[in-house]
Protein backbone atom coordinates (compact mmCIF):
# COMPACT_ATOMS: atom_id res chain seq x y z
CA UNK A 1 0.00 0.00 0.00
CA UNK A 2 1.21 3.49 -0.78
CA UNK A 3 1.88 5.43 2.39
CA UNK A 4 -1.12 7.56 3.42
CA UNK A 5 -1.82 9.18 0.06
CA UNK A 6 -4.95 11.19 -0.64
CA UNK A 7 -3.98 12.50 -4.08
CA UNK A 8 -3.55 10.56 -7.30
CA UNK A 9 -3.16 12.34 -10.65
CA UNK A 10 -6.04 12.00 -13.13
CA UNK A 11 -5.56 9.40 -15.84
CA UNK A 12 -4.26 10.40 -19.25
CA UNK A 13 -5.10 8.39 -22.36
CA UNK A 14 -3.27 8.39 -25.68
CA UNK A 15 -4.00 6.26 -28.73
CA UNK A 16 -1.82 3.41 -27.41
CA UNK A 17 -1.17 4.19 -23.76
CA UNK A 18 -2.84 4.81 -20.43
CA UNK A 19 -0.96 6.90 -17.87
CA UNK A 20 -2.35 6.17 -14.44
CA UNK A 21 -1.44 6.60 -10.81
CA UNK A 22 0.91 4.12 -9.20
CA UNK A 23 -0.55 1.26 -7.14
CA UNK A 24 1.04 -0.98 -4.48
CA UNK A 25 0.55 -3.97 -6.79
CA UNK A 26 2.95 -2.36 -9.32
CA UNK A 27 6.06 -3.31 -7.33
CA UNK A 28 6.89 -6.48 -9.30
CA UNK A 29 6.72 -4.73 -12.67
CA UNK A 30 8.73 -1.79 -11.34
CA UNK A 31 11.37 -4.22 -10.11
CA UNK A 32 11.40 -6.03 -13.47
CA UNK A 33 12.49 -2.92 -15.41
CA UNK A 34 14.37 -1.06 -12.65
CA UNK A 35 16.62 -4.09 -12.00
CA UNK A 36 17.65 -4.24 -15.68
CA UNK A 37 21.21 -2.83 -15.91
CA UNK A 38 20.53 -1.37 -19.39
CA UNK A 39 17.42 0.48 -18.18
CA UNK A 40 19.17 1.81 -15.06
CA UNK A 41 22.34 2.75 -16.97
CA UNK A 42 21.33 6.38 -17.56
CA UNK A 43 19.15 6.89 -14.48
CA UNK A 44 20.15 9.02 -11.50
CA UNK A 45 18.87 6.27 -9.19
CA UNK A 46 20.71 3.00 -8.60
CA UNK A 47 19.58 -0.23 -10.25
CA UNK A 48 17.09 -2.08 -8.04
CA UNK A 49 18.72 -5.03 -6.34
CA UNK A 50 15.65 -6.52 -4.61
CA UNK A 51 11.86 -6.17 -4.68
CA UNK A 52 12.25 -4.10 -1.50
CA UNK A 53 13.77 -1.34 -3.67
CA UNK A 54 10.57 -1.23 -5.74
CA UNK A 55 8.42 -1.06 -2.61
CA UNK A 56 10.65 1.71 -1.31
CA UNK A 57 10.17 3.63 -4.57
CA UNK A 58 6.38 3.32 -4.25
CA UNK A 59 6.16 4.01 -0.52
CA UNK A 60 8.67 6.81 -0.36
CA UNK A 61 9.22 8.55 -3.72
CA UNK A 62 5.75 8.13 -5.22
CA UNK A 63 3.94 8.71 -1.92
CA UNK A 64 5.95 11.89 -1.33
CA UNK A 65 5.25 13.08 -4.89
CA UNK A 66 1.52 12.45 -4.45
CA UNK A 67 1.46 14.25 -1.11
CA UNK A 68 2.94 17.23 -2.99
CA UNK A 69 0.41 16.94 -5.84
CA UNK A 70 3.05 16.06 -8.46
CA UNK A 71 2.14 14.58 -11.85
CA UNK A 72 3.76 11.16 -11.38
CA UNK A 73 2.43 8.34 -13.58
CA UNK A 74 2.81 4.66 -14.32
CA UNK A 75 2.88 3.94 -18.07
CA UNK A 76 0.67 1.10 -19.27
CA UNK A 77 -0.55 -0.02 -22.66
CA UNK A 78 -4.21 0.49 -23.54
CA UNK A 79 -6.11 -2.66 -22.67
CA UNK A 80 -3.62 -3.75 -19.97
CA UNK A 81 -3.75 -1.06 -17.24
CA UNK A 82 -2.54 -3.51 -14.60
CA UNK A 83 0.77 -4.13 -16.41
CA UNK A 84 3.36 -1.37 -15.86
CA UNK A 85 5.90 -0.83 -18.64
CA UNK A 86 7.51 2.34 -17.29
CA UNK A 87 6.99 5.62 -15.53
CA UNK A 88 6.82 9.31 -16.37
CA UNK A 89 6.36 12.46 -14.37
CA UNK A 90 6.55 16.24 -14.33
CA UNK A 91 7.91 17.58 -11.05
CA UNK A 92 8.16 21.16 -9.79
CA UNK A 93 11.77 22.46 -9.95
CA UNK A 94 10.97 24.94 -8.38
CA UNK A 95 7.29 25.77 -8.19
CA UNK A 96 8.00 29.41 -7.31
CA UNK A 97 9.48 29.88 -10.77
CA UNK A 98 6.78 27.84 -12.56
CA UNK A 99 9.30 25.28 -13.84
CA UNK A 100 8.85 21.50 -14.01
CA UNK A 101 11.34 18.75 -14.74
CA UNK A 102 10.23 15.85 -16.90
CA UNK A 103 11.52 12.39 -16.04
CA UNK A 104 10.78 9.04 -17.66
CA UNK A 105 11.81 5.39 -17.77
CA UNK A 106 10.65 2.52 -19.95
CA UNK A 107 11.15 -1.25 -19.82
CA UNK A 108 13.68 -2.34 -22.44
CA UNK A 109 11.18 -4.63 -24.20
CA UNK A 110 9.23 -1.49 -25.18
CA UNK A 111 12.11 0.65 -26.44
CA UNK A 112 11.88 1.84 -30.03
CA UNK A 113 8.07 1.91 -30.21
CA UNK A 114 7.68 5.66 -29.69
CA UNK A 115 5.98 5.19 -26.32
CA UNK A 116 8.05 7.76 -24.40
CA UNK A 117 7.40 10.64 -26.83
CA UNK A 118 3.70 9.69 -26.99
CA UNK A 119 3.36 9.61 -23.20
CA UNK A 120 5.42 12.77 -22.76
CA UNK A 121 3.46 14.82 -25.29
CA UNK A 122 0.25 13.93 -23.44
CA UNK A 123 1.76 14.71 -20.03
CA UNK A 124 3.24 18.00 -21.24
CA UNK A 125 -0.16 19.01 -22.63
CA UNK A 126 -1.81 18.12 -19.31
CA UNK A 127 0.78 20.05 -17.32
CA UNK A 128 0.38 23.18 -19.45
CA UNK A 129 -3.42 22.96 -19.35
CA UNK A 130 -3.84 22.26 -15.62
CA UNK A 131 -0.92 23.99 -13.88
CA UNK A 132 0.73 27.42 -14.04
CA UNK A 133 3.98 25.91 -15.38
CA UNK A 134 5.81 28.11 -17.90
CA UNK A 135 8.79 25.87 -18.69
CA UNK A 136 9.23 22.09 -18.72
CA UNK A 137 12.73 20.68 -19.09
CA UNK A 138 14.47 17.32 -19.15
CA UNK A 139 18.06 16.74 -18.02
CA UNK A 140 19.41 13.78 -19.96
CA UNK A 141 22.75 12.00 -19.66
CA UNK A 142 24.54 13.40 -22.72
CA UNK A 143 25.62 9.93 -23.86
CA UNK A 144 22.01 8.71 -23.93
CA UNK A 145 21.26 9.28 -27.62
CA UNK A 146 17.98 7.34 -27.48
CA UNK A 147 16.59 9.64 -24.79
CA UNK A 148 17.84 12.74 -26.58
CA UNK A 149 15.97 11.70 -29.74
CA UNK A 150 12.86 11.06 -27.63
CA UNK A 151 13.06 14.59 -26.18
CA UNK A 152 13.17 16.05 -29.69
CA UNK A 153 10.15 13.95 -30.71
CA UNK A 154 8.30 15.37 -27.69
CA UNK A 155 8.71 18.86 -29.11
CA UNK A 156 11.49 19.88 -26.75
CA UNK A 157 14.47 21.90 -27.94
CA UNK A 158 18.10 21.34 -27.03
CA UNK A 159 19.06 24.17 -24.67
CA UNK A 160 22.65 23.28 -23.84
CA UNK A 161 24.96 20.96 -22.00
CA UNK A 162 25.92 20.98 -18.33
CA UNK A 163 29.45 19.65 -18.37
CA UNK A 164 30.56 17.33 -15.55
CA UNK A 165 27.35 18.10 -13.64
CA UNK A 166 26.73 14.68 -12.05
CA UNK A 167 28.96 12.45 -9.96
CA UNK A 168 27.40 8.98 -10.08
CA UNK A 169 28.68 5.43 -10.10
CA UNK A 170 32.29 6.47 -9.78
CA UNK A 171 32.48 8.95 -12.63
CA UNK A 172 31.52 12.43 -13.82
CA UNK A 173 28.64 12.79 -16.31
CA UNK A 174 27.58 15.59 -18.64
CA UNK A 175 23.89 16.41 -18.96
CA UNK A 176 22.07 17.62 -22.06
CA UNK A 177 19.16 19.92 -21.24
CA UNK A 178 16.03 19.98 -23.40
CA UNK A 179 13.04 22.22 -22.77
CA UNK A 180 9.74 23.56 -23.96
CA UNK A 181 8.02 26.81 -22.99
CA UNK A 182 4.30 27.33 -22.62
CA UNK A 183 4.35 29.77 -25.57
CA UNK A 184 6.09 27.18 -27.77
CA UNK A 185 3.63 24.48 -26.77
CA UNK A 186 0.66 26.76 -27.48
CA UNK A 187 2.11 27.77 -30.86
CA UNK A 188 2.60 24.13 -31.86
CA UNK A 189 -1.00 23.30 -30.86
CA UNK A 190 -2.41 25.91 -33.29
Amino acid sequence: MLAEVTFCPPRIETPRLLLRGWEPSDAEEVFAYASDPEVARYMSWPRHETIADAYSFLNMSVASNYQSGELDYAITEQGAPERIIGGIGAFWKPKDHQVMELGYVLARAHWGKGYVPEAARALIARAFSTTPVERIFASIFSENQRSRRAAEKMGMRFEGELRSSLNLRGRRWDQAVYGILRSEHEASAD
